[in-house]
């Protein structure tokens, strides 16, 4: 299968009508590993620099005591609707169960809206520094279609219609409501601590130190992280250009590198029922009461 014939394929889709097939043979095929770094831990860490959200997830207490597991709920749940589309069984059921957990909690609607546009940009700029290709105007259309569908019916209301209103709407948000607190500390420790349990023969300063490389100029302030030297951040570039120019040489992918198409830490045998992932009722009892 040569190597562009995904995108020559996608290219024959319509953006608003086939989102879905082309979202699915762009993350499954073309760019798993990359929305795996982009949509799933860059936009956590968008998330966690918000003091509003990261204060409603510090204090629930579920990500301190269940790292892994609420990584990997969190990649199943929206790698389930990649896979299966929105208004499958399976998509339903995970937006179902999202709608369900939010549910119990008071959120407000303009962080509802910034966590959508950070799902949405980051794998885009991503990309754009990293990938192998840069994603087509058909792709980022059809990624733009997907998200905003799933957003409402996760009932968000006032949604960005376009990339540039999504862009100009992350930017404005994160210039008023992006800066340190203790929770977003707090989740940015937790998340570097995640991230090194996967490395353990390298060094967490490592870890943290490559971490930052990636992170942008907006982020390093919110959490008030010192920016990596110089030469660092280059080497680490390098390594991420040298990997998309090798890859831009090989077949395309013929076998899905979805996370839920292989064994996760948290579900080894893959024996997940997706409405059950998250905090339990219990946990979220919990929330309530307290």
């Amino acid at each position: 299968m040569g190597r562009y014939d995904n995108l020559r394929k996608i290219e024959q889709l319509d953006p608003v009508k086939d989102h879905s097939e082309i979202v699915k043979i762009l993350v499954s095929y073309e760019f798993p590993w990359d929305f795996q770094r982009s949509y799933i831990e860059l936009g956590l860490a968008k998330a966690f620099a918000s003091p509003r959200i990261a204060g409603l997830v510090a204090k629930r207490g579920y990500t301190q005591a269940h790292t892994q597991k609420r990584y990997d709920d969190s990649s199943i749940m929206m790698f389930e609707m990649i896979k299966h589309g929105y208004d499958s069984e399976q998509g339903r059921a995970c937006i179902e169960r999202l709608n369900y957990i939010h549910g119990h909690f008071k959120i407000n609607n303009q962080d509802f809206i910034y966590s959508t546009a950070a799902l949405i940009v980051e794998p885009i700029h991503w990309n754009d520094r990293f990938g192998w290709r840069r994603m087509s105007e058909n792709e980022k259309l059809a990624w733009l279609n997907f998200c905003l569908e799933i957003a409402k019916r996760m009932k968000i209301k006032d949604l960005p219609d376009s990339l540039a209103e999504m862009e100009r709407f992350k930017q404005e948000y994160e210039d008023k409501f992006l800066y340190n607190s203790a929770a977003t500390k707090e989740l940015y420790q937790i998340f570097v601590d995640l991230i090194s349990s996967w490395f353990p023969l390298v060094p967490r300063g490592l870890v943290e130190l490559v971490f930052r490389c990636i992170l942008d100029d907006r982020s390093l302030k919110a959490y008030e992280l010192e920016a990596p030297p110089v030469a660092v951040k280059k080497f680490v570039e390098f390594c991420l250009h040298a990997r998309a120019w090798m890859l831009s040489f090989l077949p395309a992918r013929t076998k899905s590198g979805l996370f839920v198409d292989r064994p996760s830490r948290s579900y080894p045998a893959n024996d997940y029922d997706v409405t059950k992932l998250g905090p339990s009722d219990e946990n979220l009892r919990k929330k309530i009461s307290g």
